[in-house]
């Protein structure tokens, strides 16, 4: 009998459901690893990974930084990181507090299932990957999917476990401001709602545009309370204790209003699932707003904020860790710097008629005239990394300050690696 061979689109198809449905290992006992789906859409390429507590008693992961996630090209190699925004905040979760940019906590009821979810900038369809994350074996040959999914909606969003439910009744602009409303409730009559905290908390809901890869927060008075309601606990507008057994909550939140050329975004509650494509009704929003956000590099915006750039009329001065740039005595710039360096290159480029001053300095321990050296091959190193990239080789100006100008004059390890730097100074 001949065997039937699908297609290749059908094949690809298949192979994608069947690597997404097949679980991983997991460092928790009683627990598996799935990946709930890998797709690009809006932008976007959405990650969510789904926990399954065998035990007949709760499980939690361990507390891991997002950006402990990884996506990796299995053809290019090319290794894509959670996106973030400017203030260094991932879109990911569930949050359980915002050391390193977000730290991810599953908690899973006995018998039931958690969910850990983060945005990546796109990755065309079709493409074949590896995933990480952490206490679990990779997830291998996976298959980047599109479209619509279906974990997410517009309308309602499941919580972390998936206890409650929260269902969109509106989302409407006007004067510089979104207002959504929303029902949370059981996600069955009667059920029990048993989340990772009791508490519900306000710093943890924001707006993502995923077109435009900006993220935008809760209006706060000038007390730092939120706009949202309902309010039950004096805690700076910052959460409420919800009252399940009552019956339906209805929640009121107000938020910076994106442009009116945006048409929908994601909403973010902590402990739900996002949703996904909220479309907003009115017109009204501001020109500009939100905090800009990205997977690799964050713009403008980002890059002054991720290089603690100082900023003047005259001058953008920027001063790069030596110990991030390069290992130990040597000139060549590590891998580990590219991410630096590309934040330093989005900056450059954003004055493309302004010279680049590049000073290299060491610290005062070792030959004078060795630092010497050591410093002016440290700042062409850079020059000619930004030359390669691009930027004109005219505009670049390489020296070497050796140990002669510290910005620590003490002598702890601290103070050494503080005057072991490349110095920037981007002049119009």
């Amino acid at each position: 009998m001949k065997m039937f061979t699908p297609p290749l689109g059908i094949a690809m198809f298949l192979a994608a459901r069947i690597a997404l449905a097949e679980p991983v290992e997991t460092e928790i006992a009683g627990v598996s690893a799935e990946i709930a789906e890998l797709r690009t859409s809006g932008d976007v390429t959405r990650l969510a990974i789904r926990y399954k507590n065998g035990n007949a008693k709760e499980a939690w992961t361990d507390l891991y930084e997002v950006d402990k996630i990884a996506i990796v090209d299995v053809k290019s190699k090319q290794k894509h990181s959670p996106i973030k925004d400017a203030n260094n905040r991932f879109i990911a979760g569930p949050i359980n507090d915002e050391i390193g940019g977000g730290r991810i906590y599953v908690k899973m009821p006995p018998g039931q299932e958690g969910v850990a979810w983060a945005y990546f900038d796109a990755i065309p369809s079709g493409t074949v990957v590896s995933v990480e994350v952490p206490q679990m074996f990779p997830f291998e040959d996976v298959t980047v999917t599109e479209g619509p999914g279906a974990l997410t909606s517009a309308k309602s969003a499941k919580s972390i476990p998936p206890s409650a439910l929260a269902t969109l009744v509106s989302a409407k602009r006007a004067d510089e401001a979104l207002k959504v409303r929303l029902k949370l409730a059981a996600a069955e009559p009667g059920g029990k709602v048993k989340l990772r905290s009791s508490y519900f908390e306000y710093k943890d809901v924001y707006l993502f545009d995923p077109a435009k890869k900006r993220r935008y927060p809760l209006l706060a008075d000038s007390a730092g309370g939120y706009e949202a309601t309902p309010q039950t606990e004096n805690l700076g507008g910052q959460s409420f204790l919800p009252s399940w057994e009552k019956g339906p909550i209805l929640m009121s939140l107000t938020f910076q209003a994106p442009p009116d050329d945006v048409k929908s975004v994601d909403l973010v509650l902590n402990d739900f699932l996002p949703f996904e494509a909220v479309a907003i009704e009115g017109l009204g929003g501001a020109a500009t707003g939100g905090i800009a956000a990205a997977g690799k590099t964050l713009g403008l915006e980002g890059a002054l904020k991720e290089l603690q750039a100082q900023v003047t009329p005259q001058e953008i001065k920027i001063d790069l860790s030596a110990d991030v740039l390069f290992d130990f005595n040597k000139s060549d710039l590590k891998p580990a710097a590219k991410t630096q360096l590309g934040n330093l290159l989005t900056v450059v480029n954003s004055r493309p008629n302004a010279s680049v001053a590049i000073e290299g300095h060491t610290d005062v321990r070792g030959d004078a005239a060795y630092n010497q050296a050591l410093s002016q091959r440290r700042a062409e190193s850079v020059r000619a990394w930004l030359v390669a990239q691009g930027v004109a080789a005219g505009r670049l100006r390489a020296t070497g300050a050796g140990e002669a100008r510290p910005v620590k004059t003490g002598n702890t390890e601290a103070d050494h690696q503080a005057n072991r730097r490349v110095e920037i100074r981007i002049r119009s």
